[in-house]
């Protein structure tokens, strides 16, 4: 965690060290105090009670020393970067964002979710996000729908169950593209590939490629066919 020194950045390490007790929760006042060799054993790097400056400076050192790790901020809703919040969501820099409003238990289950390589996105902070910041910083919503040029179009309903990044992979699959190819566009392991597909599969309650496109596309066809009686 990069944090500034507080009172309850103490006590979250605290709660993180008892709630994983395997797992090593080191505290920094700035990336720039971790090693090489501590950056390769990062598995999560939390960030908490930063300026937008610091946080892009963060993301840029993640970028270059573990471009695997995954990255969530923690916010307490005094933190005034909307903008910068939605940049960081649309461009995929991030993996989550954390409001200290949820419950502890859910909390640390999206914690132990992030440490596996997955997201965490709060609807309502998105919906926020998406009304807010500059027009063209990217196509994020949760109302609306992801349209990339030559890409098919995600609808809203499944937007509301896949996170972001299930969006951008999805739609990957749907043109064919295989995993390694995947992780080389979005700048992520295989194996974080893999673990987002998998959640895919069980979201869409499909058990493969071929039949998540087809789902995918049967929904297409049903949104246009109640789009022509309308």
């Amino acid at each position: 965690m990069v944090a500034k020194q507080d009172l309850l950045s103490e006590c979250l390490a605290e709660v993180l060290s008892k709630h994983f007790p395997e797992t090593e929760i080191a505290v920094y006042r700035s990336a720039g105090e971790m090693t090489h060799e501590e950056w390769e054993s990062v598995r999560l790097l939390l960030l908490y009670d930063l300026t937008a400056d610091h946080v892009h400076e963060i993301v840029e050192d993640a970028c270059k020393e573990a471009p695997d790790v995954s990255i969530a901020i923690v916010l307490d809703g005094a933190n005034a970067y909307d903008d910068y919040l939605k940049h960081l969501v649309a461009t995929g820099a991030i993996d989550g964002i954390l409001p200290l409003t949820l419950r502890l238990d859910v909390f640390l289950a999206a914690i132990d979710l992030l440490a596996k390589g997955g997201e965490h996105f709060p609807a309502a902070l998105l919906n926020r996000l998406h009304e807010v910041g500059p027009r063209n910083v990217g196509a994020v919503s949760t109302s609306g729908v992801i349209r990339s040029a030559g890409q098919p179009t995600v609808h809203d309903h499944q937007l509301s169950v896949l996170t972001t990044r299930e969006v951008q992979i999805l739609n990957l699959i749907c043109q064919g593209t295989q995993n390694k190819t995947i992780a080389d566009q979005l700048h992520l392991s295989e194996n974080t590939v893999k673990a987002h597909i998998r959640s895919i599969y069980k979201k869409m309650k499909v058990k493969n490629r071929t039949e998540a496109a087809s789902r995918f596309f049967s929904d297409e066809r049903a949104a246009a066919s109640g789009r022509e009686y309308n």
